[in-house]
């Protein structure tokens, strides 16, 4: 039986090779909303409300949405990020955040599926979903969800560079 975990530990309870390489957002970036969606506990399932983003893997661009609530908007306040990212259990790629984010009004973990894009809490790691096959885990928070082809996020080779970004 295998059990789906996300984090930036290796075997060995090291973070991953290296530190995350991210940018920091420019000084004028606009702030996102203050104001907490009125979904369950603050934490907005999606829908026209966010921030639009864009995911760029070499070549491939995604665009996807950060949702409405604490977790996502702290986030927002980091883009752009380059991150460096790494396969987790053939559901998973995660790559560390230079800082921890909000978890004001947070669920205790959410069951993802194909497309999110989620936070782990434990290991302060962005979460891309490319399979469905992910259980529910404590400390995963749905920050959002990326449109398009999910086998992009499958493809990318371990420590490859994704850079997130506002879009618009």
């Amino acid at each position: 039986m295998s059990l789906s975990a996300c984090g930036s530990a290796d075997e060995d309870g090291d973070r991953a090779a290296g530190t995350p390489d991210a940018t920091t957002p420019e000084a004028s970036a606009p702030e996102p909303s203050p104001t907490p969606s009125p979904a369950s506990g603050g934490q907005d399932a999606g829908g026209a409300d966010g921030t639009p983003i864009r995911i760029t893997l070499g070549d491939t661009e995604l665009t996807g949405r950060l949702d409405d609530n604490a977790t996502a908007r702290d986030l927002a306040t980091q883009l752009p990020l380059t991150l460096t990212f790494r396969d987790h259990n053939n559901v998973e790629k995660t790559a560390p955040l230079a800082r921890e984010l909000s978890l004001d009004d947070a669920p205790a973990g959410h069951d993802p599926a194909a497309g999110d894009i989620g936070y782990f809490a434990a290991g302060a790691d962005l979460v891309l979903y490319y399979d469905s096959d992910a259980p529910y885990f404590d400390g995963i928070v749905r920050i959002g969800a990326f449109d398009g082809d999910v086998g992009a996020i499958e493809r990318l080779p371990e420590g490859a560079r994704v850079t997130v970004e506002r879009a618009g």
